[in-house]
């Protein structure tokens, strides 16, 4: 694997994104080798956790790679597109282990839905986060929106995903989307547990979860976004992107 790797510490998945260069933007292959690690933590019953992070300082994740989801792209392109990722972040939402997600660095966009579709986050001091879609004239395209309103409440998921803002880790756990804070990554909340423990407590979270409906929410939300892919304002919002990035 080029763009993921995984490790095994104490029985516990440590998978790094490893994009650094890309500030770890998520391509089409590093959707297929997520995956590919999720079915066989899946599968694997040794398995306590997995915790999900990123190499690097700057970024934990930006979001979608923008040369495979540019712009102009038709609504059913845009669809094919953003449709793999939603399947893994419904993927990472039900796994039968407990999941985390170290934030060594910033989210925005997709990188905060592949950070919502995790148990638990924590965010390293000083990083930013943010749901900026809104500002890009789409919503989420991967189901992160349909996962925040089961993250935190309804009316700061909705003011969050309506005001597209930049908030800073203190905000964020302020909100409950983050649990802690930390500057590096710890693994005792699950190496200190056993195996049956974390199981267990992951299924009684699942139990809280109507995970048909949340399905249904997530695809929704994908379609949603891919109806709005080819509008004037995302289109206006890429080429503003690249016209930046160029000079």
């Amino acid at each position: 694997m080029e763009t993921v790797y995984v490790t095994y510490e104490q029985d516990v998945a440590v998978v790094t994104l490893n994009r650094e260069d890309k500030r770890n933007a998520v391509s089409r292959q590093m959707t297929m080798e997520l995956r590919q690690i999720t079915e066989e933590i899946k599968a694997n019953e040794q398995v306590k956790a997995l915790v999900l992070t990123s190499r690097g300082e700057r970024a934990f994740c930006s979001g979608g790679d923008l040369k495979e989801l540019h712009g102009d792209l038709t609504e059913e392109e845009a669809y094919t597109v953003l449709s793999p990722m939603k399947e893994l972040l419904y993927e990472i939402a039900t796994l039968p282990v407990p999941t985390l997600a170290y934030l060594n660095g910033e989210a925005r966009g997709g990188g905060c839905e592949l950070a919502t579709a995790c148990d638990i986050r924590i965010g390293k001091e000083g990083s930013r986060f943010g749901f900026v879609q809104g500002k890009l004239g789409i919503v989420p395209g991967w189901g992160g929106g349909a996962l925040l309103y089961e993250r935190i409440s309804p009316v700061q998921a909705f003011h969050w995903l309506t005001a597209s803002e930049v908030i800073d880790a203190e905000e964020a756990k302020q909100l409950g989307w983050l649990q802690g804070m930390a500057n590096e990554l710890d693994l005792g909340i699950f190496t200190t547990r056993s195996r049956e423990q974390l199981r267990f407590w992951k299924k009684q979270l699942m139990e809280n979860i109507d995970t048909s409906v949340l399905y249904r929410k997530m695809e929704e939300e994908t379609r949603q976004s891919a109806a709005l892919w080819s509008s004037e304002a995302h289109k206006k919002a890429v080429n503003a992107f690249f016209s930046r990035k160029n000079k």
